[in-house]
């Protein structure tokens, strides 16, 4: 009875397996990892790619992508002239210019309706020429008023477009202004009276909390024009602004004030609001993640402090790492179940079609949003790749026997994975400031050993435990060895040899590459050698006081990014170093923000070349995939690259460049990263002091006007059906 009772218990087991297998939603990661695996083929993966994703377009991706890359660099050149005194041109011809760049932009938005990406662009433009125009009559008439007021009548002027042209784009604009003003006009008017800060920050959680309840009022009454990513966006700056009282009363809290207790009574209001409706009403994992972190970040705080009060400081340090740990593992738990139960209940409600009352499409919409990109189940996508005659029986079985071990891996969202390795990268602080209070940073060859032991034994703990806990503990050891290796090699040569720490690192790394399991060690060590190679080869350039220089190290560095990142994510094989290159790929941004944020006038024209030609490389990758190749509209592509290579910044082609890469392999992290440093990249060169103001203008309207071009002659003199592309081969 007994061998009949364990037979029945694997077999359930084993049903339960297959069970989460069949269900695993289908993702480009998923459909990736049984490529590399040999389950799927080069044909199949691109059938399966285009099942849950449609084939791979174009020409509507291009048109934007140019729109919004021209429209950025256009306006930042032009922030960039009205920035620069120039003498040679009187106040009214000056604010004439901006005037008649608004008045422009409203027509052609008018012309082109604001529905259409056109008129939204335009009104964009438009709104933000009008903070243009305030700080250019300022400059001509030095009316002697306070920088919180071009801000408050900016946002006051192009109140009356932000409500009736109805873009999230524009109100989130419009909201980032007011954030601005009510900072500036705290910083210049209440500040000096001596109020306290805590207020500051619970009158921005505030604004931001009420934006979000005003996106959740117009969903449920049917509003689609406040898509999920503003409520992404809001929320985050909400809880952010909130938590910082509770900071306060945790580093004083005999002398904090009024504020600061409100504050953390409103922040404690705001978790149980966010529960309710996020959990309940309107489930969202990501914010729900988003709470989850805020108060793990102020719980640490809080144990960080009493562990320092009461305990021994190298206990106290170690106690506080591992606590940490612990914290997030259980954020994590209930982060993971409460995203299976979410999951399960809209499977549900999708198999027997049942619907529930209260429910709206936008809820369903951000239920979706909330877990993967597809909601193709793995089991119907093997099946319709079977009947599409791209797999056979016998791999079907192996991709259920592949994905059994790895379900829980998969169903983690990336936003979970991140606050895993959040708590890994505090804790593995902590051990180190314990270990150098210890005395351990003193002796380079012990210090050296202790690290190459946490790295085995990270690695060890990685590959045979499975509890989030343990996992964060081998994440944390893993970073702390890997440190403890390049602080060992520091002492050893006395601190004063970059070269040999970096490559120190970089032989750890790539002998623990393979050993840790976790894709965030593999990032995080790649990034860390890189990152010391920056530093390493950018030293002169950024620290010496020539005025120029011609360092082909960090060239050198540059080109050795791009050719990683074009040859690992260009592999159908990457799954084991897709984080390599996702470190690459950061790694080649960072160091283009370091150049030009530090650097003593570094000649950057090599590494713009390099960029260049990588992306003509990427151009051709892309005509390879197309079922109608122009030879005519590649060659225009590519001279546009060299142009924009001979008249743009480096940054701005990293940026294109990994938009570019991105969408051409599918890859949507890869594609949001080129997006998100744009602006981070522009700001950063706005603000270097090695270029004047007048050549910024020029290199940023020039590019502009490059990609602005290349729109024309596609959208023009090319058949738009020739530039919609389905992936013909693997």
């Amino acid at each position: 009875m007994s061998g009949q009772s364990d037979e029945t218990n694997e077999l359930t087991a084993g049903s339960s397996l297959d069970r989460t297998a069949r269900n695993l939603k289908a993702t480009p990661r998923l459909i990736g990892r049984l490529h590399s695996s040999g389950v799927l083929s080069g044909q199949a993966r691109v059938a399966a790619l285009t099942i849950i994703n449609g084939p791979l377009t174009w020409w509507p991706w291009v048109e934007k992508a140019l729109l919004f890359f021209g429209l950025a660099l256009t306006l930042s050149g032009v922030v960039c002239f009205f920035a620069w005194n120039w003498d040679a041109l009187p106040g009214l011809v000056k604010l004439a210019i901006v005037q008649a760049g608004i008045v422009g932009c409203c027509v052609a938005a008018y012309q082109k309706k604001i529905e259409t990406l056109p008129g939204k662009a335009a009104i964009t433009a438009a709104a933000v020429l009008v903070g243009v125009f305030l700080a250019v009559f300022g400059q001509v008439y030095q009316t002697g008023a306070d920088a919180y007021q071009l801000f408050v009548g900016w946002a006051l002027l192009i109140l009356p477009w932000v409500i009736m042209c109805r873009l999230a784009g524009l109100w989130l604009l419009w909201l980032a202004i007011v954030n601005v003003g009510i900072c500036l006009f705290w910083d210049q008017m209440i500040n000096p009276r001596g109020i306290d800060d805590e207020w500051l920050a619970l009158t921005l959680g505030l604004l931001n909390g009420l934006a979000t309840v005003v996106r959740e009022i117009l969903a449920e009454r049917g509003c689609d024009w406040l898509p999920i990513w503003f409520r992404r966006t809001v929320v985050p700056a909400s809880l952010a602004a909130l938590v910082v009282p509770g900071f306060v009363i945790v580093a004083d809290f005999d002398d904090a004030s009024v504020a600061a207790w409100c504050g953390l009574v409103l922040f404690l209001i705001s978790l149980v609001l966010l529960y309710w409706q996020f959990r309940v009403r309107s489930p969202d994992l990501f914010v729900l993640t988003c709470a989850a972190t805020a108060i793990t970040v102020l719980a640490c705080a809080v144990v960080i402090r009493v562990l320092m009060e009461v305990g021994d400081e190298v206990f106290a340090f170690f106690l506080s790492g591992l606590t940490i740990l612990g914290l997030v593992a259980v954020m994590t738990k209930w982060l993971v179940s409460t995203g299976r139960e979410l999951r399960a209940t809209s499977d549900s409600k999708i198999e027997t079609g049942g619907t529930d009352v209260a429910s709206d499409p936008d809820d369903d919409a951000d239920r979706a949003a909330s877990f993967t990109t597809s909601e193709l189940p793995l089991d119907r996508l093997l099946t319709e790749l079977s009947e599409l005659g791209h797999v056979s029986d016998q791999e079907i079985e192996a991709a259920y026997a592949l994905v059994n071990a790895e379900a829980h891996e998969e169903s983690t969202p990336w936003f979970v994975q991140t606050l895993i390795g959040f708590g890994a990268w505090i804790a593995c602080l902590l051990f180190l400031g314990a270990l150098g209070i210890a005395g351990l940073f003193g002796e380079g060859a012990a210090t050296i050993i202790v690290g190459v032991g946490l790295l085995g034994g990270g690695a060890f703990l990685d590959r045979t435990t499975e509890g989030p806990f343990l996992r964060q503990l081998a994440l944390a050891g893993g970073l702390t060895g890997l440190a403890l290796t390049g602080i060992g090699v520091a002492e050893i040569l006395h601190a004063n040899e970059l070269s040999r720490v970096t490559f120190s690192l970089a032989l750890a790394t790539a002998v623990f590459y393979r050993a840790f399991r976790c894709a965030q060690f593999r990032f995080l060590a790649c990034l860390f050698t890189v990152i010391c190679a920056t530093v390493w080869l950018g030293e002169d350039s950024m620290f010496s006081r020539s005025d120029e220089s011609l360092n082909w190290g960090i060239h050198g560095l540059v080109m050795l990014e791009t050719i990683g990142v074009g040859l690992i994510f260009s592999r159908h094989q990457r799954q084991f170093l897709e984080p390599a290159g996702y470190a690459m790929a950061v790694g080649l941004l960072g160091t283009l923000w370091l150049v030009t944020q530090f650097s003593n006038g570094l000649q950057t024209w090599p590494s713009a070349v390099i960029l260049a030609l990588g992306q003509v490389w990427i151009l051709l990758r892309a005509w390879q995939t197309t079922s109608k190749t122009s030879k005519e509209s590649l060659g225009v592509a590519a001279v546009g690259m060299v142009v924009l290579g001979i008249v743009s910044a480096p940054g701005v082609l990293a940026s294109l460049g990994a938009t570019l890469l991105g969408h051409l392999e599918r890859d949507t992290v890869l594609k949001r990263l080129g997006l998100l440093f744009l602006p981070v990249y522009l700001a950063s060169y706005y603000c270097s002091l090695n270029t004047t103001l007048q050549i910024k203008s020029l290199v940023l309207v020039g590019s502009g006007l490059v990609l602005w071009a290349a729109r024309w002659y596609f959208r023009r003199l090319l058949n738009p059906t020739n530039l919609t592309a389905t992936e013909t081969q693997p």
